[in-house]
């Protein structure tokens, strides 16, 4: 008898070894720092497959924001489910928002610090980070001024991107600091909720 052969693994396609590779090197020297050379070493691909893949460092920059916070799968995450009502929407939102930010912290603070030195990507990568995500909130918000749970006159835009920036603050400020023990983090959620519901509630 033949010993049974077990399917070698195939290796990740070349773009997405990069993409990896530089999510590691861009979150541990920075935008700056990170060179295309350690970023190719890293992956274990040469400097030409890069440059075949992105052309540049810019756009291996938008890359790797757009697949760490973007496309249809983080949209459909975010998606309202039917019937739970809007602070229970809201509470399920944050949490995802608070998941996501977490997941990609180290790249997340070196987009912050850097991100001014790239102009062509800047909007991308800061589009990535808040955009993925808002469509969704901005159509719960929409729907609820129709049906009268929110101010008539309430920016469903504006309102959504008050809201992400407040759970954003907090997540950044526990990365930041020593963690009170005045509150949990699941405090500080619930209080976010509850202000925004305050102040939006028709």
């Amino acid at each position: 008898m033949h010993p049974k052969h077990t399917p070698a693994r195939r290796r990740p396609p070349a773009r997405q070894l990069l993409i990896s590779a530089a999510a590691r090197v861009f979150a541990r020297d920075g935008l700056e720092g990170a060179t295309t050379r350690a970023i190719s070493r890293e992956a274990g691909l040469n400097e030409v497959t890069l440059f075949r893949n992105f052309g540049t460092k810019e756009h291996l920059i938008e890359a790797v924001v757009g697949s760490a916070f973007g496309g249809p799968r983080r949209a459909a995450a975010a998606a309202p489910r039917a019937g739970l009502g809007l602070r229970a929407d809201l509470v399920a939102f944050a949490r995802r928002y608070e998941s996501l930010l977490e997941e990609n912290l180290p790249l997340v603070r070196t987009m912050i610090g850097e991100i001014h030195r790239h102009a062509v990507c800047q909007h991308q990568a800061l589009k990535g980070i808040f955009w993925p995500m808002r469509a969704a909130l901005v159509e719960r918000l929409r729907r609820a001024r129709g049906t009268g749970e929110v101010k008539a006159g309430l920016n469903p835009a504006v309102a959504a991107d008050l809201f992400s920036g407040t759970i954003f603050s907090g997540v950044i400020r526990r990365a930041r600091v020593v963690r009170t023990r005045e509150y949990r983090a699941s405090d500080y959620r619930e209080a976010c909720v509850d202000i925004f519901l305050n102040g939006i509630a028709g």
